[in-house]
């Protein structure tokens, strides 16, 4: 993975190309992305730059060995940490799904990742167990005379004990080793993790970066790019997978769309209705997503209640339902369904039981419609 295969953030790319060159590289970073929008590829371009040894003009040379053992996510000196299911389970049993998923789509989503894994039904976390493993490699001599990193995808998904585990190495690592933490929520990370790192914030996309991108990954022709790139929020990886799961996000509206005629018609046993279809899907991480999903949604209305139509990113099949829902909803909806929304994903990620979570979210956006 190269600099150039990179689409925007183009400051954060001579930042770390100034970092390499210098010689001046912190041993702790964190990258705050919005999800989909690239720093897992950013972090492996920065590794195999500072690694590549005929790198020039602001880039690795993408053919050497070590080149090509980064781009296929086999070089012996990155480790790679992620989210899985099970105490005593480590990511090195699933390495090749996630060899194979980041050469595919290096902007994959959380959830794409839980479904190569084969785990998208049970709880995931990374695990005292995976921070041993982590110490147990760093014990180890390098294989290379390069850096070796620690690549720690979703730290807010990672146990205190564990993050606690490795808080002095974090911070006083060997010479030449890095950790590099990869989060959509540094809100939730543990606190002394996150005070030993650079934080650096991975930007979305614009549309036209998004649009252009879309025809390599996806193979979809210009239009189709555009159309995905317009409701993408600066997400390449949110557009891809929209394209590939048309049939999902049409679900999912479909739950919103009930949702709203509820609470908007004053009926509550249709809003529990909702709350039931809710609870009864059949993974959290398909709940999470709704949230998310809805909470764009609302997004939406409250940008055609204060006049901004033209960057709302509404689809013009469902202007009508955004327009009558900005007509009918009271002034302080959306601020309240926002932080409801929130606190419902929040709740299902400490694995609240799902119908208390539905039943109080639509309870609550039934109070503040008005």
């Amino acid at each position: 993975m190269r600099f150039g295969d990179i689409i925007g953030n183009e400051e954060v790319k001579r930042a770390l190309v100034r970092m390499a060159d210098s010689g001046r590289i912190p041993h702790a970073m964190m990258f705050h992305e919005n999800e989909g929008c690239g720093a897992l590829p950013l972090a492996v371009a920065f590794l195999q730059y500072l690694n590549c040894r005929t790198r020039e003009d602001g880039d690795s040379c993408g053919v050497c060995p070590v080149c090509n053992q980064i781009s296929k996510m086999i070089y012996p000196d990155i480790h790679f940490v992620f989210p899985v299911a099970g105490e005593k389970v480590t990511s090195d049993s699933f390495l090749t799904e996630w060899r194979s998923l980041f050469v595919s789509n290096p902007y994959f989503m959380e959830n794409e990742l839980y479904e190569a894994l084969g785990i998208e039904k049970k709880s995931s976390n990374i695990s005292v167990a995976e921070a041993k493993n982590v110490l147990n490699a760093l014990s180890l001599s390098s294989f290379s005379e390069g850096y070796r990193a620690v690549i720690i995808w979703l730290p807010e998904k990672m146990q205190a004990e564990a993050s606690n585990r490795l808080l002095k190495i974090v911070e006083e690592p060997s010479e030449k080793t890095l950790f590099i933490f990869i989060t959509h929520s540094p809100e939730r990370v543990l606190k002394t993790i996150m005070s030993r790192c650079q934080l650096i914030r991975v930007m979305p996309a614009s549309k036209e970066e998004i649009a252009a991108a879309l025809p390599r990954w996806t193979g979809v022709d210009g239009e189709a790019a555009g159309y995905a790139a317009e409701f993408a929020s600066g997400s390449l990886g949110a557009a891809i997978r929209s394209l590939a799961e048309k049939d999902s996000d049409v679900e999912m509206m479909d739950m919103f769309t009930s949702l709203m005629d509820g609470l908007l018609s004053r009926d509550f046993l249709a809003v529990l209705e909702t709350a039931e279809t809710l609870s009864s899907l059949d993974s959290r991480e398909k709940q999470k997503a709704f949230c998310k999903f809805a909470g764009n949604c609302v997004r939406k209305i409250y940008m055609l209640r204060a006049g901004m139509d033209k960057i709302a990113g509404v689809r013009p099949d469902e202007l009508q339902f955004y327009k009558d829902a900005a007509a009918r909803c009271g002034e302080e909806f959306c601020h309240k369904a926002v932080a409801a929304l929130s606190g419902a994903c929040n709740m299902i990620i400490r694995n609240v039981n799902q119908k208390i979570v539905f039943t109080n979210l639509v309870d609550r956006l039934f109070v503040s419609v008005r």
